[in-house]
């Protein structure tokens, strides 16, 4: 039996799901112990996102650019959230982010606060990544005769998505209201 998966996905789903078990050994010394637990959290939960887009990534029909626009998606939204929720608990940062139950973290302002929140805020572009693959696992013909126009929505939406983000990170109070 011939199994096909995409080996960066997978390697990076080890690595991730690594590091979101090693997070927690920090907690002594964290400005916000609960950023560090949601690191963890959210390491597992992601690790195994990128497992299932390792075993779907071959089987998706999508034309080259979409592909690769649905692959930076996925890794810039994935590793930018982890890395987000784990500069909150290791420097306090995010202190207009809503973590838990719409809590409040205290924490650091200025330069890693505004990293800190942008990082979170470019998890929105997994969303894109999942529409991109369902659209790729449907396997219809429109998106076979249609390459340029796929192509171009998936662009247009990726660059929305990145500017969106942007101007939440410097307008907080559009962001996780």
């Amino acid at each position: 039996m011939n199994f096909q998966y995409d080996k960066r996905f997978l390697f990076s789903g080890l690595i991730m799901f690594m590091l979101g078990l090693l997070a927690p050994i920090y907690s002594p010394y964290a400005l916000a112990k609960i950023g560090l637990l949601q690191a963890h959290l959210i390491g597992a939960v992601q690790a195994l996102v990128f497992f299932s887009f390792a075993w779907m990534w071959p089987q998706l029909s999508l034309p080259g650019l979409t592909k690769k626009i649905a692959t930076i998606s996925l890794y810039l939204s994935l590793w930018a959230n982890w890395i987000g929720t784990l500069f909150v608990g290791i420097f306090g940062a995010g202190k207009e982010q809503y973590i838990v139950n719409q809590d409040l973290v205290p924490g650091a302002t200025g330069f890693w606060n505004l990293a800190t929140l942008l990082l979170i805020n470019l998890s929105q572009l997994a969303v894109l990544a999942i529409l991109l693959a369902i659209i790729g696992l449907i396997n219809c013909s429109w998106t076979n005769s249609k390459v340029k126009v796929v192509n171009l929505i998936s662009l247009v939406l990726f660059i929305g998505l990145f500017l969106l983000s942007l101007f939440q990170t410097f307008n907080p109070q559009y962001s996780n209201g």
